[in-house]
């Protein structure tokens, strides 16, 4: 067992409990402090000793985890051991590759695993189609104008000729004739 994994067994005690603040518990706190902030501790009263025991539990907690995560509320229980049931907070590496070593079925109840593509899970016999690409829209190029008809009667002549761009409005004016 590590210093912080000692100091985080007796943290409870140690705060509720006067008597068990000993000089011993203080210098293991103050180590166990520098290791996990790599700071030292500013001793100027007895909270300054909860505030890092309370610092030292909750960046022993992020540490602890690569990246496993229970979805919520799930509560992992192997059978007939008492010693691997576990929740989000309790879950540990260790135990979280233990589960996917000896359980590959529990993969589901895990919402975060490092290293796993991070994809949809798609049930047997479904397949994924991609979306179809939709043709590219007729366009005219620029340095070509568009016939313009002679007479303003020759209408279909000029749905002929002239091709108009989707979304845009034919820039093509009718001469008029006297």
């Amino acid at each position: 067992m590590n210093l912080v994994d000692e100091v985080i067994l007796f943290a409870r005690d140690f705060i509720n409990v006067k008597s068990f603040r000993t000089s011993t518990r203080k210098s293991k706190v103050r180590e166990a402090y520098e290791k996990v902030t790599g700071k030292k501790i500013v001793v100027t009263c007895s909270t300054c000793y909860v505030e890092a025991i309370t610092e030292i539990v909750k960046l022993a907690k992020m540490t602890t985890r690569k990246g496993y995560e229970l979805k919520k509320g799930v509560l992992l229980q192997a059978f007939g051991d008492a010693s691997k049931t576990c929740t989000n907070d309790t879950l540990t590496d260790e135990l979280a590759e233990w589960y996917l070593r000896h359980y590959p079925e529990k993969e589901v109840l895990f919402s975060r695993i490092p290293g796993a593509p991070q994809k949809p899970h798609v049930p047997e016999g479904i397949t994924v189609v991609p979306p179809p690409v939709p043709d590219a829209p007729p366009s005219i190029p620029l340095d070509e104008k568009p016939e313009v008809p002679d007479s303003p009667n020759d209408d279909l002549a000029l749905e002929k000729k002239v091709t108009i761009r989707p979304k845009r409005k034919s820039r093509a004016k009718k001469k008029a004739s006297d």
